[in-house]
């Protein structure tokens, strides 16, 4: 094969890994979004807890109940900000919020409390922050008055589950008038104390056992090497949501290269034609 045709294929394969590379996964329009969450009590990225806490299932347990099920993601002009939902505010005081920059390292967030709901039978608070991607890890740090001691776990927002509207948040950048009305909850007294008549018992249960994830902490707290580490689960949590993004990724670069090199046999070949 000529050099010239080989700095064509070459030429065309470092384009489309650069492309690969760059290639966004999700990209919201201007507007806010209701997204789903997944907590971890370990890093994702290194396997290693933060806190120096080492019972991680227990700890898991515990994010999953202090943090609400979905987040409030509002995108404007260049700009992205995340609401929160943190819950057990009656045993968590002292919040503090650190977001992932793009180049991997954490920084604390201003935050402000937009608002706040009951959720399994205790307050949760609302708090509003900027970051630079949605799509980077957000990592919470709260005093947990049972263990006496900070605990700092991680966030990660799923955009591509994202849904138009503000669901229980207070949007700063969208309207009452902008949000859709299918979003907007209508007042009805009646049917919103039947509602809560039939969830009553379920909530009762989500209560006590959010309680007693904050008790068993508390207890283990005193007990840690008993427990010993185990961060595998949520490493493979963490490879599944990447798993597929790079699938998508390894795809396209192959679909080039197939391409690249049947243009290239073609030139070949008529090269060689006398």
């Amino acid at each position: 094969m000529g050099k010239g045709i080989k700095r064509i294929v070459c030429g065309v394969v470092t384009a489309a890994l650069l492309v690969a590379v760059s290639l966004p996964v999700f990209a919201l329009d201007d507007g806010a979004y209701i997204v789903s969450r997944t907590t971890s009590y370990v890093n994702p990225e290194t396997g290693e807890t933060v806190d120096g806490g080492t019972n991680i299932a227990l700890g898991d347990s515990m994010c999953a109940s202090i943090v609400e099920e979905e987040a409030l993601v509002e995108q404007s002009q260049g700009k992205t900000y995340v609401t929160l939902g943190l819950g057990l505010m009656s045993n968590v005081s002292d919040v503090r919020i650190q977001i992932q920059g793009d180049d991997g390292s954490y920084r604390n967030a201003e935050i402000v409390k937009t608002g706040s709901c009951e959720r399994v039978g205790d307050t949760c608070n609302h708090y509003r922050f900027e970051v630079d991607s949605a799509d980077n890890y957000i990592s919470p740090i709260l005093y947990v008055t049972p263990m006496g001691r900070d605990v700092q776990f991680f966030v990660k927002l799923d955009t591509s589950s994202a849904a138009a509207g503000t669901g229980n948040f207070i949007s700063e950048m969208v309207t009452t008038a902008e949000t859709p009305v299918e979003d907007v909850p209508v007042a009805s007294e009646e049917p919103a104390a039947s509602s809560e008549a039939v969830s009553s018992e379920p909530v009762s249960s989500q209560a006590v056992s959010s309680q007693e994830s904050l008790s068993s902490a508390a207890s283990s707290q005193a007990e840690e090497s008993s427990a010993p580490s185990s961060s595998s689960a949520s490493s493979e949590s963490a490879e599944e949501e990447s798993g597929g993004n790079t699938a998508l990724i390894v795809w396209i670069v192959v679909a080039v290269v197939v391409v690249a090199g049947a243009v290239a046999f073609v030139i070949y070949k008529k090269r060689r034609k006398p």
